[in-house]
């Protein structure tokens, strides 16, 4: 997704937001009242934690930073219910979007449920280090902040871009993915990722897009959906401060290259499918120009344990278009 930036005719708050988007160890037995005294402790410091995490929302969350083996620091938001019975779900993101980008009505509603990750790749928005040229790296790095975490198990949410990364944190760390969602994304070797429409290179490859063409990418030329896009930025601009910083060019165009590569036509790529036995969630708009859904009919056609679901008078930006029935569906999938 192009990086925002908002006309006047949107308020300046909006503007500046689409600019960027073993608990305790063993004690002694000779000891008991101080191995009750330091568990007490803990569990009051989870549930403290818990309380602020659930407190917090899409628009509140703060940046946090963690810094992973392979040196680089990464930039998240970590909120949610975390008391529920349910693993973390980690959110990786579109093209050019950052932790700004992510439509706090789809967030809060599945946060409301679960404990909800969302993070700034390497070189992307607050995080540090250059954005690599191929999904596969990519996949890694995820990885990488995913250890720096220490999380023995997670979910994924991949959109777009993210969906691809997502499917190979899946497929390389099939013992702690438990379930996933790819949303308006592809497989390796799929078909019609790479856009040849004058008007859509436009829109993708302009250095300073603005909310036009978020609206023609994202959104099907209808009033319905068009009116649903201009909602969904008006929702960006919720957050008034801690923003995130906006991609760099530099990032576009080692993203561009890493989709393009992943991109290239090749049925052979598909047979991977086949390794990624955890249960998907494959979603996309019936209108997306960026991600075809034939791409998604072919994800659920060759993985194992797939269901689909296809929004209709929707684009690429269907999730946010139903922002709040799409995070009950998410829910509901996590939730089985």
């Amino acid at each position: 997704m192009p990086s925002i930036k908002l006309r006047a005719r949107i308020s300046r708050r909006t503007a500046v937001a689409l600019a960027t988007m073993s608990v305790v160890a063993a004690v002694a037995g000779t000891a008991p009242s101080v191995a009750s005294a330091v568990s007490d402790s803990s569990k009051a410091t989870s549930r403290t934690v818990a309380q602020k995490q659930r407190a917090e929302s899409a628009s509140t969350a703060p940046n946090l930073r963690v810094r992973a083996a392979d040196g680089v620091t990464y930039q998240y938001r970590r909120f949610g219910n975390a008391d529920a019975e349910s693993v973390p779900l980690v959110f990786l993101q579109h093209y050019r979007g950052t932790l700004d980008n992510w439509d706090h009505q789809l967030i809060d509603t599945i946060a409301a449920k679960r404990e909800v990750i969302l993070v700034d790749n390497v070189g992307v928005g607050g995080s540090t280090g250059t954005t690599p040229g191929t999904v596969q790296q990519m996949s890694l790095d995820a990885i990488d902040f995913i250890d720096a975490l220490k999380l023995p198990r997670y979910d994924l949410f991949g959109f777009s871009l993210g969906g691809q990364v997502a499917q190979e944190v899946a497929l390389r760390r099939p013992w702690q993915v438990r379930r996933v969602v790819l949303a308006g994304t592809a497989p390796q070797g799929g078909v019609d990722q790479r856009a040849s429409d004058p008007k859509v290179l436009e829109s993708v490859l302009r250095d300073n897009s603005g909310p036009a063409d978020l609206l023609f990418l994202f959104f099907k030329d209808t009033a319905s959906s068009q009116a649903a896009g201009t909602e969904f930025l008006q929702r960006l601009g919720q957050r008034t401060t801690d923003h995130d910083a906006p991609s760099s060019l530099t990032t576009r165009d080692a993203q561009l290259t890493a989709m393009s590569e992943w991109g290239i036509p090749d049925k052979s790529k598909l047979v991977r499918l086949n390794a990624l036995f955890q249960p998907v969630l494959v979603a996309d708009g019936d209108s997306d120009i960026l991600m075809p859904p034939k791409n998604s009919h072919l994800l659920a056609k060759h993985l194992p344990n797939a269901q689909l679901s296809i929004y209709p008078n929707a684009g690429h930006g269907f999730l946010f278009q139903y922002s709040v029935k799409f995070g009950k569906e998410v829910n509901a999938f996590l939730d089985r």
